[in-house]
């Protein structure tokens, strides 16, 4: 399994404190059954397009088959672990190993080498794709009959493609929210931390509770923040842009946006106080050491 992870460029999960042993959501895979063939793919609570969408896995990422239901696998993405239903249709057979990765917040797969071809279809940052060598006009041709920018990928096992976070995420700036999200699509607060992470060879949980756990250290009392430290409130987190702005998908705007520190914490604060809650509206600041 090891192997196959690091084939598709895949550090190991960042998980000091063992979370995906104990998690009910979560479930280390032991092997690859197929990969995504969709832009993005739900993973829903339930094997029915009305339930509620737990995460999403993109294109190309390797998942392991649990469990069938008609027309739905359950499946566990290896990326990160998290387990859902999927429709079918979404995961195709598991064939070439990958050579790329996505690294432009969105991209398309053409069906020739030249800017005014019929786009086949969107690539978000992140999807894997199995490119033989053959460029044409800057378009790198695809294992699948596709085309893509070349400047848009970066080959695996090349160093990464960024080395900060938070300029990735600023990438992400007026992409709409979406519960569970985790493209340029549609992406949520703690989405929009992995995916930024992962652009910089970090791979790291997807929720907010468990990142909170497993990310860097938590600043001592009095010592400020800087670009690049996380900011987390109950549910909820964001990257630091200094030590005043908050950058962050959030569903007061119902998108990534950059916002005072102060007057996200006042939403929270007003939220919880809604629904009859006693916790702090703010959690503290992490650090990310790598």
């Amino acid at each position: 399994m090891n192997d196959l992870l690091h084939s598709f460029g895949l550090p190991p999960l960042h998980d000091p404190e063992k979370i995906i042993e104990s998690s009910r959501h979560l479930l280390q895979a032991s092997r690859i059954d197929g990969v995504v063939a969709r832009p993005v793919a739900p993973l829903k609570t339930k094997p029915d397009s009305a339930s509620e969408t737990l995460s999403e896995i993109l294109y190309g990422e390797p998942v392991q088959l649990i469990a069938e239901a008609p027309g739905w696998w359950f499946v566990i993405s290896i990326i990160d672990g998290y387990m859902g239903w999927t429709p079918e249709s979404a995961i195709s057979e598991y064939e070439f190993l990958p050579t790329h990765r996505v690294t432009a917040p969105l991209t398309h797969l053409y069906n020739e080498p030249h800017l005014k071809s019929e786009p086949e279809i969107i690539l978000p940052m992140g999807a894997f794709l199995t490119l033989p060598g053959l460029v044409e006009n800057g378009f790198a041709e695809s294992a699948f009959d596709g085309w893509v920018y070349a400047k848009h990928i970066t080959r695996l096992g090349d160093p990464a493609a960024e080395n900060d976070p938070v300029a990735v995420a600023e990438r992400f700036i007026a992409s709409p929210y979406l519960w569970g999200g985790r493209s340029k699509l549609g992406i949520d607060c703690s989405g929009l931390v992995q995916v930024s992470l992962a652009q910089t060879g970090y791979r790291v949980m997807r929720d907010t509770g468990p990142q909170l756990r497993s990310l860097g250290r938590q600043l001592d009392a009095g010592e400020k923040p800087t670009r690049g430290d996380l900011a987390f409130f109950p549910g909820h987190v964001g990257w630091m842009m200094d030590g005043v702005h908050l950058l962050h998908a959030n569903a007061t705007n119902m998108a990534v946006t950059i916002d005072p520190l102060t007057e996200v914490i006042g939403w929270v604060e007003r939220d919880l106080k809604r629904k009859g809650s006693e916790a702090e509206p703010f959690a503290g600041f992490r650090r990310i050491t790598k």
